[in-house]
């Protein structure tokens, strides 16, 4: 098995265990992929990814890049590219627990959950410039900001835990990274599913926009989410003390 898959009430866990350094091979892809439509369906509101071993993802393996002739090299980037926009289109929350190597196509994958956790052993490359190749230039700039890209895309170096905390590029680090991730996951899925969901595209859309544009845009979803159901039902949570029941309605 290449992607073990579980579901614990609305968190899911995905743990990639394909040994020695969880490579996003043909079927490593497929099993994400198949999971997380999966996972959507089941209406889970968080997700967990992590690496079993020494590496959370330490990317694609040069042995399959190798043998792509130039018409397989569009397929080839488009089915990576595939997974990371699953993870970030996911409609809950995804928090990636890196306890290991997150390398080049493994960086990506971890940039592309929503949140990160690190691990002590954690370490952060993208590689793409020691190969020859351009990797992360889209996302880690969204995640650390441009001069933190710049840095880590045109250098190629390895970032251990701590500066990756230190770079933003992780929200803690911690000896026990799956608790923590999982942790993290209860957190987010306890709030208001459509809320949830309603921040990750605003985040996204916003970031394109002038402010004003960006300010608009937010007071209509507010407007939007002030007459859903969970909206409602969490100002009568408020006023009885209790906690509020979120159905994502």
């Amino acid at each position: 098995m290449t992607v073990h898959v579980g579901v614990d009430g609305v968190v899911g866990t995905l743990v990639l265990d394909a040994p020695p350094l969880n490579l996003l091979s043909d079927t490593v892809r497929a099993a994400l992929r198949e999971a997380l439509d999966d996972f959507a369906r089941r209406r889970v509101r968080a997700v967990v990814i992590a690496g079993r071993g020494r590496a959370f993802c330490a990317g694609a393996d040069l042995r399959d890049e190798a043998k792509l002739t130039p018409a397989d090299v569009r397929a080839f980037v488009d089915a990576d590219e595939a997974v990371f926009a699953a993870l970030a289109g996911f409609p809950g929350a995804t928090v990636a627990a890196v306890n290991g190597y997150a390398y080049g196509g493994g960086l990506e994958l971890a940039l592309a959950c929503d949140l990160r956790v690190a691990g002590p052993a954690a370490r952060f490359a993208g590689v793409g410039v020691k190969l020859g190749l351009a990797v992360s230039t889209a996302r880690l700039a969204r995640v650390a900001g441009e001069s933190v890209a710049l840095d880590l895309l045109l250098t190629g170096r390895t970032v251990e835990a701590e500066e990756a905390l230190a770079l933003g590029l992780v929200s803690s680090v911690t000896e026990d990274v799956d608790a923590e991730a999982r942790r993290v996951a209860e957190i987010v899925a306890s709030r208001a599913p459509l809320s949830v969901q309603a921040n990750k595209r605003a985040l996204v859309h916003c970031a394109r926009l002038p402010l004003a544009e960006a300010v608009t845009y937010e007071r209509g979803e507010w407007a939007r989410l002030q007459r859903t159901r969970d909206h409602k039902e969490a100002v009568k949570a408020f006023f009885a003390k209790r906690a509020p029941d979120f159905i994502g309605e």
